[in-house]
C-alpha cells in the first residue's frame, strides 16, 4: 500500500516522550519517516509531494528510475606520501561494494530522507550510507562550505540504510564518566559533552540527565555482548573507527594489552577498535600455540587512542591497521633488523596463515619482491594452489587485486595487518 505524502506532513511525525528512572535511558524522540518505492523523486524535494509507503522506517526511502552512482564516497582523501602506504591507499579508497564490504548484499539503490540531528556532518552521512558528500550536496543545493543543521532533512540515493541515531534520556549514575555514557550508547564522548554542556557544564553526578544521540547499531553490540574466552577475554566492547583507515578516527578506542605472546614497542600508538584488538590478542595466541616459534614478536604502531593521522604513516588512523616485525630466525638477537635473509619465514607464513583464519583481516601488505619467498615456503608447507592464489598475490604481478597479501613499498622488514569493519561500525569505512 502507497500514500502521497506532503513534504508538510511528514513533519509532523514523532514519537512519545518516555519517562527515565535512575541510570535508564529510553527514547524521546524518533526521526522515522515512511519508507517508499517505485516513482522518480521531484526534482524539488523541499517542494513537492512524495510518494511513500506506508512502512515507517528508520528513514524515508523514496525509490527512483536514475542511473546508479558510485557509491565509494567517503571524505576526500589526499595523496599519499611518497614511497609511503601508496598501495594500501589505493585499496583503503578502493569502492566500498567490492568483495568484502557489507553493501556489497544490497542490490538495489534506493531514494531515502534522512533527517539531520545533533553533531551529524554531511561528512559523517557519507560514511553511513556509503555516498559521495558531493553527490550529498548536489542533491539538497548545498554549497560546497554549507554546513547541515539538527532537524534538516536530505535526500539520498542509496543501497544501504542503517537505523539513525536517536535521542535517549540518560540519567547519570555513581562512577559515570563521559567516556563510559557514550561507549554505552555507541556515542562519540565529544558529540555526547558537546551537546549538553552548555545546559548540564561540564560535572558529572548521580541523578543528572543528559540526552544522548544514541547509534542503534553500535549501542546494539555493545550491549549483547559476550566476551571472548581466553586471553581476548578482558577486551572491552565499544571501540570503533569511523572513516578509512587513510582518512578518518577511532572512538572509545582499546589498548592492546601487555602480553607474553607479543612485545608492544609503542604502547601510546597501540589502540584500535574492540573487534580489530580482540582478533589480533585471540590470533597470535593461537599462532604461538600452533607455530611453536619461540622468538620475539615485536608489534608496531596500531593506532593512537583517538586516531587521526600517526607520524611517518599514511594510513593507521582509524584503529584497524598494525605493523607487526617479521619473525627473526632463531638464535638471532631480538635487536637485529629482520632483512630478508634473517627473517624465519615459515614463522611468517603461519601468521598469515592465522590471520587469514580469523576471519577479520581485508588485506595484509608486504612488500612484493618479498613474496616469492613466502610462496616457495607455503608450497614446501603443501599449500595447494587455490589456498596460494588466495592467500599470496605473487606470482601475478605487484598491481593485481588478488590475493589477502598485497605489495605496498616500504613494508620490507614487516607486515602490515588491516583489519575489516565489524557489522556494527556503521560509519567504518575502506578495505
Amino acid at each position: 500500500m502507497f500514500w502521497r505524502v506532503s513534504a508538510a506532513a511528514l513533519l509532523s511525525l514523532a514519537c512519545e516522550p518516555v519517562e527515565c528512572g535512575a541510570g535508564s535511558t529510553a527514547p524521546v524522540s524518533c526521526l522515522h519517516l515512511p519508507a517508499g518505492t517505485d516513482p522518480a523523486p521531484p526534482a524539488d524535494p523541499a517542494g513537492v509531494a512524495l510518494q511513500l509507503e506506508s512502512t515507517s522506517g528508520s528513514t524515508g526511502a523514496i525509490a527512483d528510475e536514475s542511473p546508479a552512482i558510485d557509491p565509494a564516497g567517503g571524505p576526500v582523501v589526499r595523496e599519499p606520501e611518497a614511497g609511503r602506504d601508496a598501495d594500501e591507499t589505493a585499496d583503503d579508497t578502493a569502492d566500498d561494494t567490492a568483495e568484502g564490504d557489507d553493501t556489497a548484499a544490497d542490490k538495489h539503490e534506493a531514494w531515502i530522507v534522512h533527517e539531520v540531528v545533533p553533531e551529524e556532518s554531511i561528512a559523517q552521512l557519507a560514511l553511513r550510507y556509503r555516498v559521495d558528500p558531493g553527490k550529498i550536496r548536489g542533491w539538497n543545493g548545498l554549497g560546497r562550505g554549507a554546513r547541515v543543521r539538527p532537524g534538516q532533512r536530505l535526500r539520498l540515493l542509496t543501497r544501504r540504510t542503517p537505523p539513525p541515531r536517536e535521542r535517549v534520556r540518560y540519567t547519570v549514575r555513581e562512577g559515570d564518566t563521559w567516556t563510559s555514557i557514550a561507549r554505552e550508547h555507541g556515542a562519540d564522548p565529544g558529540a555526547v559533552r558537546a551537546y549538553n554542556i552548555k545546559r548540564t557544564g561540564r560535572r558529572l553526578y548521580p541523578g543528572l540527565e543528559l540526552d544522548v544521540w544514541r547509534d542503534p547499531l553500535l549501542a546494539g553490540a555493545a550491549t549483547a555482548d559476550k566476551p571472548p574466552s581466553g586471553p581476548a577475554a578482558e577486551i572491552r566492547p565499544g571501540g570503533f573507527s569511523v572513516g578509512r583507515p587513510s582518512d578518518g578516527r577511532l572512538v572509545n578506542g582499546v589498548q592492546i594489552p601487555e602480553s607474553a605472546d607479543y612485545d608492544r614497542r609503542y604502547p601510546g600508538s597501540a589502540w584500535g577498535t574492540s573487534f580489530a584488538v580482540r582478533h589480533l590478542v585471540d590470533t597470535l595466541h593461537r599462532w604461538r600455540e600452533q607455530s611453536g616459534y619461540a622468538g620475539l614478536l615485536r608489534l608496531g604502531a596500531m593506532s593512537r587512542q583517538r586516531g587521526r593521522p600517526i607520524g611517518g604513516h599514511r594510513s593507521h588512523q582509524s584503529g584497524r591497521d598494525l605493523d607487526i616485525r617479521l619473525p627473526l630466525r632463531e638464535g638471532l638477537a631480538d635487536e637485529m633488523e629482520p632483512t630478508p635473509r634473517r627473517a624465519d619465514w615459515v614463522a611468517v607464513y603461519a601468521l598469515v596463515r592465522a590471520f587469514a583464519d580469523s576471519g577479520a583481516v581485508t588485506q595484509i601488505f608486504l612488500d612484493y619482491r618479498l613474496q616469492s619467498r613466502l610462496y616457495k615456503v607455503a608450497k614446501a608447507a603443501g599449500a595447494d594452489r587455490q589456498t596460494l592464489r588466495r592467500l599470496i598475490q605473487f606470482p601475478r604481478g605487484s598491481g593485481a587485486r588478488r590475493g589477502l597479501l598485497r605489495h605496498s613499498p616500504g613494508h620490507d622488514i614487516h607486515l602490515h595487518v588491516r583489519f575489516a569493519c565489524a557489522d556494527y561500525e556503521s560509519e567504518c569505512a575502506g578495505r
